[in-house]
Order: C-alpha cells, then sequence, then structure tokens
C-alpha cells in the first residue's frame, strides 16, 4: 500500500532506500536549509570570510630578510610599498563655465609603506587613504581626499572602515543640500525647470562655504558614530585619524582629526604695492610687507613655501589641554608618569611643523585615577574610551580658494611628518618631476630618518596633487594662512630645529621610551587586573 519492505541490505544499516538516497542532506535542519537565493549568498559569504581568516594568520609567513644591522632588506622594504604606478591628470574646478580661470589642473599620485615593528614583524598597515578624482558627490569637477592613520590593536579596521564610511556620508550631504539649493531655485524660476537637464547634478548650483564645512562636520560625527555602533569595530582603545581635502566651487576644504596633516606649496607671486604702499615707498618710510616662512625667514617672488592647512590636534596645544582638562582628562608624558620627570605642564607652544621631538615623549591623555588610554592626540575617530575624556572626533575645518600661487599640495600621515619639517615636505616635492617622483622621494626621505631614530619604522602614507590655475591670488588671505604660525612661541627645551639636528642624537631615549611605551598598557592592564582581584578578595572575606 505504497509501502516498500527492507532489504536485507537496508537492515543492517537501518536506513530505507529513501533515506539512502537522500543522505546527503539527512543531517541538515530545518533552519539550516537554504530556501532562496539570498541565502545562498550570504552562506557562501560566511565561508569566504571563514576561508579569508584562515589565511590570514600570520604565524606561518615566512620572517622577513634582516641586514647586519637588524633593518630591512632593500627587497623587503619593496615588498612593503604600494599605491600608484604612474602619475594621474584631472581637471577640476567650474567645468562649467568655460573659462580658463574657472578650471584647476591636477596632476596626483599616492603610496603607502607598511612599517616594521621588531616584535610584530607581520603587523598590518594601519595607515590607508582614499581618492576620489572626479565627480564626487555628484560634482562634475569635484573631488576628495583622505589619508587615515590607524591606531591600536584593530588600528587597521578602524582606519578601513572610516576609509569606507566617511566618504558616504560626505557624498550623501552634499547632494542633499545640493538638490535642495536645485529644487529652491526651480521653485523661483518656473521657466528654468523646462530647460534641458535642469534637474540633472551637473547643473545643481554650487555649496557656500559654510555649507560645505556643515556637510564636512556632519560626516566626521556621523562616521564616528557609526563605527561606535558597528560591533564588528572594537574602537573602545584603537581608532584613527582622518585629514581629508575636498574641491568644490573653486576652493578646497581641508577637514581634520588627528594628527596627520596637510601642507600647501605655495609659490610667492611678484606682489604689487598699494597706493598708500607707493606713497610710503616715496618718502621714504619702511613698509611691512614681506613675507617669511615657518621659521621667520624672509621669503622672495619665486620661492615656495610650506604653508600649513591643519594642525596637530595634540597635548602639546595649550587650547586643547584645557578643553581635554575640563572633560576630566590627565595630561602627562610617559616618564612623568613611570616618575622619571617631575609633573608640570610646561610644555609651551610647540609648533610640530617646525619643532621636531626627537625625545619622542609627548604628553598623553589619561584617565585621571588610571593609566589609560595614553593618546598622543587629542581627537580621533574610534576610541569609545577616550571620548568621555574630550578625544572627541569634532573636525577643525579650513577653507581657502585655489590661486594660481597654490603648486603644491601633500596630504599625509605622520609616519611623514615625525621627523621631516613641513618645508623639508615640500622642498623635496618641489625637486621632483611629477607627483609619483615627489611620492616615492617622500617615502625615501622619511624611511631614513626613522631608521636613524627609532628601532621601529611607523607606517608612511602620502598623496601628493600638484597643481595649475590661473586664478589671482589674495594677498591678504596668503599673508593670514602664512603669519597664523608666527606668533612668538617657547618652545619646549626638548624640541628643536630640524635643520640643526645632528644625526642619532637622543636616539638611545627614543628607543627606550618605544620599548617602555609599549609595554606600558601590559603592565598597567596587569596592575588592574590585580587590583581587581585584590577588592574581590577584601569584598568576600568581609562578606563571610
Amino acid at each position: 500500500m505504497g509501502c516498500t519492505s527492507s532489504s536485507p541490505e537496508n537492515k543492517g544499516n537501518g536506513l530505507s532506500e529513501t533515506e539512502r538516497v537522500m543522505g546527503g542532506r539527512r543531517g541538515i535542519d530545518k533552519s539550516e536549509r537554504i530556501h532562496s537565493a539570498s541565502e545562498r549568498v550570504k552562506v557562501n559569504a560566511r565561508r569566504k570570510e571563514k576561508l579569508s581568516e584562515a589565511n590570514s594568520k600570520p604565524q606561518d609567513l615566512p620572517m622577513p630578510k634582516l641586514n647586519a644591522s637588524g633593518f630591512l632588506m632593500a627587497d623587503e622594504v619593496a615588498k612593503r610599498i604600494s599605491g600608484s604606478v604612474e602619475t594621474k591628470d584631472i581637471v577640476l574646478g567650474d567645468t562649467k563655465s568655460g573659462t580658463e580661470e574657472g578650471l584647476l589642473y591636477v596632476s596626483y599620485a599616492a603610496m603607502t609603506q607598511r612599517g616594521y615593528y621588531p616584535d610584530k614583524p607581520h603587523k598590518e598597515n594601519q595607515d590607508t587613504y582614499y581618492i576620489c578624482p572626479s565627480k564626487f558627490g555628484s560634482g562634475e569637477g569635484d573631488a576628495f581626499f583622505a589619508v587615515f592613520d590607524g591606531h591600536g590593536e584593530s588600528g587597521h579596521d578602524c582606519a578601513h572602515f572610516a576609509k569606507t564610511k566617511l566618504p558616504v556620508y560626505l557624498a550623501s550631504s552634499l547632494k542633499k543640500e545640493r538638490a535642495a539649493l536645485n529644487a529652491a531655485r526651480l521653485r523661483e524660476d518656473p521657466n528654468a525647470s523646462k530647460l534641458p537637464n535642469a534637474f540633472h547634478p551637473s547643473n545643481w548650483p554650487y555649496l557656500e562655504k559654510k555649507v560645505y564645512e556643515k556637510c564636512c562636520r556632519n560626516a566626521y560625527v556621523l562616521c564616528n558614530k557609526a563605527m561606535h555602533e558597528d560591533k564588528k569595530v572594537k574602537d573602545a582603545m584603537s581608532g584613527t585619524t582622518a585629514i581629508s581635502v575636498g574641491f568644490h566651487a573653486g576652493r578646497m576644504t581641508i577637514s581634520n582629526v588627528g594628527d596627520s596633516r596637510a601642507v600647501l606649496g605655495y609659490r610667492v607671486q611678484e606682489e604689487s604695492p598699494t597706493p598708500a604702499e607707493e606713497e610710503k615707498m616715496e618718502i621714504g618710510d619702511e613698509t611691512n610687507t614681506d613675507l617669511v616662512n615657518e621659521v621667520g625667514k624672509k621669503v622672495k617672488p619665486g620661492d615656495i613655501v610650506a604653508i600649513p592647512l591643519s594642525e596637530d590636534q595634540t597635548p602639546y596645544r595649550k587650547d586643547e589641554r584645557d578643553r581635554l582638562k575640563k572633560a576630566g582628562a590627565r595630561i602627562c608624558s610617559i616618564d612623568q608618569m613611570e616618575g622619571l620627570v617631575p609633573m608640570h605642564e610646561n610644555w609651551g607652544e610647540v609648533d610640530l611643523g617646525v619643532d621636531v621631538d626627537i625625545e619622542g615623549d609627548p604628553p598623553r591623555v589619561w584617565c585621571m585615577n588610571h593609566n589609560y588610554p595614553g593618546t598622543a592626540f587629542s581627537r580621533s575617530l574610534g576610541d569609545s574610551v577616550g571620548e568621555d575624556l574630550g578625544v572627541n572626533a569634532e573636525p577643525e575645518i579650513v577653507t581657502k580658494d585655489v590661486t594660481k600661487g597654490d603648486e603644491i599640495l601633500v596630504i599625509a600621515s605622520d609616519g611623514v611628518f615625525e621627523f621631516l619639517t613641513n618645508q623639508r615636505v615640500i622642498d623635496i616635492c618641489a625637486k621632483s618631476n611629477d607627483p609619483l617622483h615627489a611620492c616615492t622621494s617622500l617615502l625615501e626621505a622619511s624611511y631614513e630618518q626613522w631608521l636613524n631614530y627609532e628601532l621601529r619604522t611607523d607606517d608612511i602614507t602620502c598623496i601628493v596633487l600638484f597643481m595649475k590655475n590661473c586664478r589671482d591670488d589674495d594677498p591678504d588671505v596668503v599673508r593670514s594662512l602664512m603669519n597664523a604660525k608666527q606668533q612668538v612661541k617657547k618652545s619646549s627645551n626638548k624640541m628643536i630645529r630640524e635643520l640643526s639636528m645632528p644625526d642619532g642624537v637622543a636616539t638611545g631615549k627614543r628607543r627606550r621610551r618605544w620599548k617602555l611605551s609599549k609595554s606600558v598598557v601590559k603592565v598597567v592592564c596587569v596592575k588592574m587586573d590585580v587590583k581587581m582581584d585584590v577588592k574581590m578578595e577584601k569584598k568576600e572575606n568581609r562578606t563571610v
């Protein structure tokens, strides 16, 4: 009656013919069965993720080859470099105007070099960069460049998260604002909607400076919030810096969180005297129209000078220290924390674009009664533990019209600027044939300095742009940018000018502190665990 008797062969294994044929699926639970194509895609994605995790384990990787001095061989260094293979050319600015004055001709390249840590020879590159060379946020002549420098155990995850999310948040915000402007324009002029491509993004109005800056600020804050909420990114004691440059409406907007940097190479123009200055010259009065570079040296027309477009956000800055202390942070260096140096706050107003910290013992951010997180920066994306102490993701923003004097733009991590001043970086680029050559030269110069002063080498990343534009300069704007750093500052005695820095000086101190700083977190964690055990034991004894 529709049933089949079991054959002798099936009695031994207790399976019917149907069960034996379907045995391949017999062990699959109902909830595990794949019913749709979308579920199959998810399962395959999980399998690939597990496979990639298994393949990424570093224990099977060969140790890098070292020379007699303990540094990487040349071929090992070459393996750690990636980036552009050629210089690329783009046209930015007002491409709709049809005039040369509204156009900006840009050549760019980018490179990154993975660092070397003797205790972690296979440590991932925690630096990364992002480039959208055209039509960023649906703007025909818009572009976006950014560098991210991760830190902490999950720094690479934080940097790549920011690289993925920050441009998306910014582009979305820019589109929304421009679309709203276009809708308002069409409402005011009903005939405009009848024109061809009236609703196309290429015809949307440009944003004003303040609106673009607001979009940048919101994008950073949203990216930071998303990083905290993403369970895959462990950002309690990890995070990333973020320095970005957006080109829009003939302007460049620099947004900065952390201690990565954007530096402009400006060629000094021949400046025509104003009528008031001509009158003073006729009567023999001296005029104060001379520009000076970042070390106070007068420059003449034709010179290329470094103009910082961002300022490192570190506890060296008094305004940042005050803000952090108001949030409940304690500021001190590792030597102070270890009792090797008396407690003080006499850090001076150090300009890290001009002064080079060869001692390697900067002021850090700590909890009031605990020795963590110990960040040497005052703002970042991530670092949720430090956020309660004022280490937030609020960017500092600078906007400048692009003019004919703006010839070089360098966006780089602190791997470049740790031992190279702003002017030295711009000088290296100015001597290069193209941006790719400039990137290569910067990596070589930075790496050489790391070998001189450290046992390790940090990740080194840079984006270099060469720019051409025929728009006239605004002398007042240029002078204000250059003179912003010319205030008289008291440098700490731990800081010296790079030009007078002998090779190898204070190397031992930097290397000792590096060993100390990498072990301090482990020591602190052990001490905290012991304290917690003692507290728990006392509590149990009282209970008994």
